[in-house]
């Protein structure tokens, strides 16, 4: 399918807004669709922040392995949550960015965070098919590929599985043949509805992880938090605990 590059509204404004001394939207970023539903975009300006947030949730993800029971590889990885929440440079405008894209995507003026969170990926770790109750968008940053296996193509790959999208369903109509992977590198951010299907492949970096950060967004609030949080992983909000 071909991408459609396509331009943030003048209703929005999103440039006009600044986060930690920087535009939310820069002058000029541009957004490819790969779906009617689905389009991703690159913050260049976000590499220089990267280094910092690795150090930070790599630092985090030894605080929580030290506290918790081994958990199966298919669970994608350690998680950290709560991107607005965390205390590094950086942080704070990808949270902004992230639903300045829904807000453009969706054509809503307002976004409300249901959850965030950063997947630290080690050697092994992986993500069943899945998708997500409580929200309308999910977007998914891409921090670190990590270290890239040269002999497997879909070594630590994010992907779609689901049937409702022509793209994964190019040897039969409506049949998932063929999952579909969008060509992500450290900088890319791509936003999809909530429920389609997706998923990471096994990661097979023994030196460095891969690390993502996803959010699931609405246009409004949600009154509460579900019961089965804590049972699991899922902590409080610092400023709403």
């Amino acid at each position: 399918m071909s991408a459609d590059e396509i331009s943030p509204t003048a209703a929005d404004s999103p440039e006009r807004l600044e986060v930690e001394g920087r535009p939310v939207w820069p002058k000029g970023q541009k957004i490819l669709r790969i779906d009617p539903a689905i389009a991703m975009t690159r913050f260049d300006d976000m590499i220089p922040f990267h280094d910092g947030l690795i150090a930070y949730l790599v630092a985090r993800e030894r605080e929580k392995s030290a506290q918790r029971v081994k958990q199966t590889k298919a669970a994608g990885g350690t998680k950290i949550y709560h991107v607005d929440s965390w205390q590094v440079p950086g942080a704070r405008l990808l949270d902004q960015r992230a639903q300045a894209l829904y807000r453009e995507i969706v054509r809503q003026p307002t976004s409300a965070v249901d959850l965030s969170w950063g997947n630290v990926y080690r050697a092994g770790d992986f993500i069943l098919p899945h998708a997500h109750r409580r929200s309308d968008g999910s977007v998914l940053y891409m921090l670190s590929m990590g270290e890239r296996d040269g002999e497997d193509p879909l070594d630590g790959r994010f992907g779609f599985a689901d049937p409702r999208l022509p793209m994964c369903c190019r040897e039969s109509p409506d049949i998932m043949t063929t999952p579909h992977f969008p060509q992500l590198k450290a900088g890319s951010m791509i936003i999809f509805p909530s429920t389609v299907v997706h998923f990471a492949t096994p990661y097979r970096g023994e030196t460095r992880p891969r690390i993502t950060i996803s959010w699931n967004i609405n246009k409004a609030p949600l009154p509460d938090r579900p019961a089965d949080d804590s049972q699991r992983g899922i902590s409080a909000h610092p400023d709403r605990a």
